[in-house]
């Protein structure tokens, strides 16, 4: 039985330093709506919940192909882009500084939040200094395991020397979560602070359960339904899961595994026609709010998370996870209470992990129970008190520096 309330987050600082007078916040990424990850996920929330405060919100970003029928969101100015070489699906924006400079005159912000390291994110920070807008940044991306897993670790090596500039000229870095602050500050980041991650159990929640999304996919009443929600992207080691998903073909039975999201390893995985797997691609919304709830277990293997959305959503919906212990995921993943861990890379503890959560329903049921927990202490109303006050200490010290 859950309790009615839970303690907020113990990262979360109480301190409040927030102002009746609202704010008006530029927002600077080379990746936002509709672009689906992390990041494309995270900002156009963050915008949501700003002007639902009643602060105002102007976001600069590349250009992408809207989906059929939909809108551009209003707050949004575009900048001409090309898809960006190791990864197509995301565009590496050509921006028109002075036409960035004559909207930002127009819009006047306080505060400029920039959450791309490179075309995007330099222009927001070069714009900002000449305007005098406070800057704060916010780092999303392990660069050193994407390298890593693409081969381009030798690029980092000179990359390193213009992250640690870049984000110097930031009054904080806002990580989200303690794990990746301390790995900044290993590289020479000094100037960290916490932007953590909530859910909103309202729109993440078991009644979506719908047992003819189950059908559609093979899955029977008594079928176990597997998901995986991320990018379909070789640093998510999902060679690793697929391998054992086939290692374990003669005990899964009429188990099915569903794989939602878009990548480089979408036509692959396709192509190979593995029993039992299916790809489904991008769902919003409630859509993917009935996917969540309607599977059994939630398969998480990547090793690159800086936080993990998609794990607490997946905990939102009442679901068991297996996942790694690497990242940002142990900054709310605990083993055998909420999610089952396992070490990152390694393949046999992978398959082990799910031959033991596909035949134990006992350890499912309290992982089930510990995840619905988890979920419930991670409000985002206090996160988004946090970064206000952020955004608020920045123009406080700018403020103190032009006076001095």
């Amino acid at each position: 039985m859950l309790p009615p309330f839970a303690p907020q987050h113990a990262g979360i600082r109480v301190t409040r330093l927030r102002e009746s007078s609202p704010l008006r916040v530029a927002i600077f990424s080379e990746v936002y709506w509709p672009m689906v990850s992390g990041v494309g996920v995270i900002l156009p929330r963050l915008a949501d919940a700003l002007m639902e405060r009643g602060h105002e919100v102007r976001v600069y970003s590349a250009s992408y192909q809207l989906p059929a029928g939909a809108v551009e969101r209003p707050e949004v100015h575009r900048s001409p882009s090309v898809p960006l070489f190791v990864y197509p699906d995301v565009q590496w924006a050509v921006p028109r500084a002075r036409d960035i400079a004559a909207d930002l005159r127009r819009f006047q912000p306080d505060i400029a939040h920039v959450a791309t390291e490179f075309s995007m994110g330099l222009t927001g920070v070069k714009l900002s200094q000449q305007l005098g807008i406070p800057v704060v940044a916010s780092a999303h991306t392990d660069y050193q395991k994407y390298a890593t897993a693409y081969g381009l670790s030798w690029v980092l090596r000179a990359g390193w020397l213009y992250l640690r500039w870049f984000y110097a000229q930031a009054d904080r870095v806002l990580c989200p979560s303690h794990w990746y602050a301390r790995y900044l500050q290993s590289r020479g980041v000094s100037n960290t602070g916490i932007w953590t991650r909530g859910v909103d159990t309202e729109e993440f929640n078991p009644a979506y359960r719908s047992q003819e999304y189950r059908e559609a996919f093979g899955a029977g009443p008594d079928d176990l339904l597997l998901t995986y929600v991320g990018r379909l992207a070789r640093e998510k080691d999902l060679h690793l899961l697929l391998r054992a998903w086939e290692e374990l073909r003669r005990m899964r039975g009429n188990a099915q595994l569903v794989l939602l999201g878009r990548g480089p390893l979408e036509e692959e995985i396709r192509r190979r026609a593995i029993p039992g797997v299916h790809t489904a691609g991008i769902l919003r919304g409630r859509e993917l709010a009935v996917a969540y709830a309607s599977a059994d277990l939630f398969v998480f293997p990547s090793p690159t998370e800086t936080f993990g959305n998609s794990l607490l959503e997946a905990m939102a919906s009442g679901l068991p996870s297996l996942a790694v212990s690497a990242g940002g995921l142990v900054e709310f993943a605990q083993h055998g209470r909420n999610a089952w861990l396992v070490e990152s890379g390694n393949g046999a503890a992978l398959r082990i992990g799910l031959e033991r959560l596909m035949r134990d329903g006992a350890l499912r049921e309290r992982l089930r129970e510990g995840a619905l927990f988890t979920a419930m202490e991670r409000r985002w109303d206090a996160i988004y008190d946090q970064l206000e006050d952020d955004y608020r200490s920045a123009m406080a010290r700018a403020a103190g520096a032009r006076a001095a």
